[in-house]
């Protein structure tokens, strides 16, 4: 394992991680979830204890009056009980389904939190290898579980130490207790009690938050990858970029071609005069101003000229349009109102070298 660590340097990609993630392999603190729940039902405690006490002394006064009233018995019924009974049930529900819901609510929310909403029918499937004894002795044994345990008792070991520093100074007033009456009795073990639970639970907290730290820490561990690997995962979801190359190399070359032929079907191809070549048509009747079918710079240049020449395009020299053209006009696109003007003119001095000068109006330009 030391040696797999050494190779995988470096941290997982987003792809490894959602693959780990539909495995069910998130970072997980146990003890997180629960310090969640203990702070939970300590507020939810003290939160209802009112509610809970009032509901309780009311229950007992209704019972004591009824046991001691003459001829009680005469009243018991099958459907009196009947009553009592449901009436207590649900006064017992009425405190403790709130507790237990909202305990259960904050477990739900401190596993999301960590993990995120993740489903997985698998694990609903029986699994042999899960219930083989063999591997259960393996797994009590292992390296990770004596961890797990020393990790465990030094937290019991913390957790009883802050509990008893903090009630250190409140035990003596314990036995004196049961010279004051009954509710201030109950009020003062009622703040001892919450103030030990508040520190324990603080302490379990923070506790429980290192834990997680630790937990992810690992699994960002267990999840790294060597260079090999990442390699391996861009060729599958990118494709190799050996053939990537390739084949935007082809592409290249096929527009480059498909630019050459262009050339044809030009108007005018305005150069600098050797280094750089563009290739502008216009038509008056669809166009509503010329656009560039091809550029190119040295052999690309030369290469346009030459179809120029081969098909009767006329070539201008004019190395201010020309290159103006080149930076910044696309293949395909429109030459910019700013050089209306220059290519007017070089566009009716080639109809006029062709006999075809029907004036420039006519142009639009």
């Amino acid at each position: 394992m030391a040696e797999d660590y050494g190779n995988k340097t470096e941290r997982a990609t987003p792809k490894r991680k959602e693959e780990a993630r539909q495995k069910g392999q998130v970072p997980w603190s146990r003890d997180l979830s629960t310090a969640a729940v203990l702070l939970g039902g300590i507020g939810l405690f003290a939160a209802m204890l009112p509610v809970s006490l009032q509901t309780m002394i009311e229950m007992t006064r209704e019972g004591l009056s009824l046991s001691l009233s003459d001829g009680w018995h005469n009243d018991l019924t099958v459907e009196r009980v009947h009553e009592r009974v449901i009436q207590a049930g649900r006064n017992v529900l009425a405190v403790t389904l709130p507790i237990a819901g909202g305990l259960l609510l904050v477990g739900w929310a401190a596993t999301v939190v960590q993990t995120g909403f993740l489903w997985r029918p698998d694990v609903l499937q029986p699994d042999p290898s899960r219930i083989n004894p063999f591997k259960g002795v393996s797994r009590l044994l292992s390296l990770r579980s004596l961890v797990e345990l020393l990790k465990g008792l030094l937290k019991i070991a913390i957790v009883t130490g802050i509990g008893f520093a903090v009630l250190r100074r409140d035990v003596p007033l314990v036995p004196g207790l049961s010279d004051v009456d009954f509710g201030t009795s109950l009020h003062v073990t009622g703040w001892l009690l919450l103030k030990a639970a508040l520190a324990v639970g603080g302490a379990i907290g923070v506790l429980a938050g290192l834990d997680y730290l630790y937990q992810r820490y690992e699994w960002e561990r267990s999840l790294r990858m060597s260079k090999e690997e990442i390699k391996e995962e861009l060729k599958s979801t990118e494709g190799d970029p050996l053939m990537k190359s390739r084949v935007r190399a082809v592409q290249r070359q096929f527009a480059k071609k498909r630019m050459i032929a262009a050339v044809k079907t030009a108007d005018v191809v305005v150069t600098n005069p050797t280094h750089l070549a563009v290739a502008l048509k216009y038509d008056a009747s669809r166009m509503a101003a010329p656009y560039v079918v091809a550029k190119g710079a040295g052999e690309v240049a030369e290469r346009i000229r030459e179809v120029a020449r081969h098909h009767g395009v006329p070539v201008v020299e004019n190395k201010f349009v020309a290159r103006t053209l080149f930076a910044l006009v696309d293949v395909g696109k429109e030459i910019p109102s700013d050089l209306y003007r220059a290519v007017a003119e070089i566009l009716a001095f080639v109809y006029r070298a062709r006999g075809m000068a029907t004036g420039m109006g006519a142009t639009g330009l």
